[in-house]
């Protein structure tokens, strides 16, 4: 093995102790190899989208949402949530009307053909999920999901 000098000594610990065990770097890494097997899994499949277009797919499954809504609901500002629905416009996966009492909102919904896509994706990210977490044993998977559940809901109210 090669020596390491004091710097490099240095900033292994730093990365050992600040940032490696650190709770954001753990979430990120389960984030990280969800998404990366749902990517792969979309890939597979065809599916070709920005990870920032997802949410908006899946929360209008449900019904329309103004673009403030949609805001609001991904916590991500106007403008870039009207980048996405125009990419999703140009897909044919979203359509954008006038809401029929304020003029003044456009109210966005999913196309037939969105909301095929919007079923598949979510099937897609089950079986990624599924894939990820088959690491655990069932109980494994119970006890983690109510430890993470409870700490979201806890983060939540700060």
């Amino acid at each position: 093995m090669e020596n390491i000098n004091a710097d490099q000594e240095n900033a292994l610990n730093f990365w050992k102790e600040e940032i490696a065990d650190s709770f954001f770097f753990q979430i990120h890494r389960m984030k990280r190899a969800i998404f990366r097997r749902t990517n792969a899994l979309m890939t597979e499949s065809g599916i070709t989208l920005q990870l920032e277009q997802l949410p908006l797919l899946m929360i209008l499954r449900h019904r329309g949402f103004s673009q403030r809504e949609l805001s609001d609901k991904t916590m991500r500002d106007k403008s870039s949530i009207l980048r996405s629905i125009t990419a999703l416009e140009k897909k044919n996966l979203v359509e954008v009307v006038k809401d029929k009492i304020d003029k003044r909102k456009n109210i966005v919904s999913l196309t037939d053909e969105g909301f095929t896509m919007a079923k598949e994706i979510r099937s897609l990210m089950k079986r990624a999920e599924d894939e990820v977490m088959s690491v655990f044993s069932p109980k494994e998977r119970i006890e983690a999901l109510g430890i993470v559940k409870s700490y979201a809901d806890k983060l939540e109210t700060l």
